[in-house]
């Protein structure tokens, strides 16, 4: 099951990529892919 969530404030690939981290920690995530133009992510 995915879901998509939009992520407002990130302001370059570093903050993505530490969202995108923080994210794949999570219990129960498989994966996570964050998009920083679209301001969004699938989890």
């Amino acid at each position: 099951m995915n879901e998509k969530f939009q992520i407002e404030g990130m302001t370059c690939a570093s903050c993505s990529a530490a969202v995108e981290k923080a994210v794949k920690k999570l219990d129960g995530v498989s994966s996570a892919s964050v998009n920083l133009l679209g301001k969004s992510m699938i989890v």
